[in-house]
């Protein structure tokens, strides 16, 4: 009988119990053997996590320094203990290749485990060149790596670009569509007005202020719900004053990511305005998956992967065009089978495309690849 593939996954958002589907999926394939590492807290979502004491044998919370940014994390305990007693067959760093953490784990595995074989996640989706010792972590992950994997194409150019020639897969950033269970929507609108919800962080680059405006041109009695955290957050209260629509937006703060799936229940349509800078553009937009598992449908903007992981699915508006996004709102408001259609198609996407199942399938190809 073949012995299990022991794989150590290094997984800053296991701090978010949510998360922790991906390990229950893993931990399925009778051919795996899977243990986690995961600092005690961490920001997830804009807000910060704490999880003093993992409620899981497969996964341990380490203390950490920097933590302040996930590049930045530096592991203080149990992350050479992990190699050393575990032995792994595979490392899987699921940080970026730039990161400290991949540094770190690329020096220790040298001494506890020379012969793991290393596998990277990455979501950069614009070619970056990093200062010291960023670049330099990241050419050694790209010498060594095994296999990697992202979140959508843009990033798989940017790692071919900076040279990894090794397998390179696409795997979605899952979710639990029991969680996020499905509640169709039969395009019927209440007669107090659609409900555009967001969820998101209120900044300028998530394009919040483009849907206040395309709001404003929008009519309709629609009403405009902002779920989420951010210090844009004032400038938005204002510019909805400044615009007459204080009656009819509301600014709700964050949630704990186990109650997004509520906050969604009120949705008619979800808006993803996100908006592409000179450093950042969408990488992938969980929230787009989680509203159309919700049965939510979405109208996204052209901005990094919103169209790759909307697909037919979405609609789709130029971004930074609030008249495109108030048409686009206004289309589906005016079209009930539309709406019905795009809430079925939506959560059939899910199922196909970016449940936690789907996600580890993908990873325990890659590792079976490799070995």
């Amino acid at each position: 009988m073949r012995a299990k593939i022991k794989v150590l996954r290094l997984q800053h958002s296991l701090v978010e119990p949510t998360n922790h589907r991906i390990l229950d999926e893993l931990g399925a394939f009778p051919e795996l053997e899977i243990k986690a590492l995961c600092p005690t807290w961490g920001i997830e979502s804009g807000s910060r996590r704490d999880l003093k004491q993992s409620p899981r044998a497969d996964l341990q919370a380490a203390r950490t320094a920097l933590t302040f940014h996930y590049s930045t994390t530096f592991y203080l305990e149990k992350l050479g203990a992990a190699m050393r007693n575990f032995k792994p067959d595979i490392i899987h760093i699921h940080d970026e290749p730039w990161s400290l953490t991949t540094g770190q784990t690329l020096a220790l595995r040298r001494i506890y485990a020379p012969r793991a074989k290393i596998v990277f996640s990455s979501a950069q989706n614009i070619h970056k060149n990093y200062p010291f010792p960023f670049g330099r972590i990241e050419r050694w992950n790209h010498a060594v790596a095994s296999a990697g994997h992202g979140c959508c194409e843009g990033v798989r150019d940017v790692v071919r670009a900076k040279g990894f020639k090794g397998p390179f897969e696409i795997s979605p950033l899952g979710i639990d569509p029991e969680l996020f269970d499905y509640r169709p929507h039969g395009g019927t609108i209440a007669p107090g007005g659609a409900v555009i919800g967001y969820v998101g962080q209120i900044v300028e680059e998530k394009g919040v202020f483009t849907l206040l405006r395309a709001m404003s041109e929008l009519g309709r009695g629609a009403r405009a719900v902002f779920v989420g955290p951010g210090p844009d957050t004032d400038r938005a209260r204002d510019l909805s004053s400044q615009l007459s629509l204080s009656g009819n937006v509301e600014f709700i703060g964050g949630v704990p990511h186990s109650e997004v799936a509520r906050a969604m229940s009120g949705f008619d349509i979800l808006a993803v305005p996100s908006l592409t800078t000179s450093k950042w553009k969408e990488q992938f937009g969980r929230v787009i998956v989680e509203a159309m598992s919700r049965g939510v449908p979405v109208v996204g903007s052209s901005s990094g992967s919103i169209p790759e992981v909307a697909g037919d699915a979405g609609a789709i508006f130029p971004e930074g065009d609030s008249q495109a996004l108030a048409a686009a709102l206004a289309r589906l408001i005016d079209n009930p089978k539309q709406l019905a259609e795009m809430s079925a198609a939506g959560r059939d996407r899910v199922l196909r495309l970016f449940t936690w199942r789907r996600a580890a399938q993908i990873h325990r190809d890659i590792y079976l690849q490799i070995m």
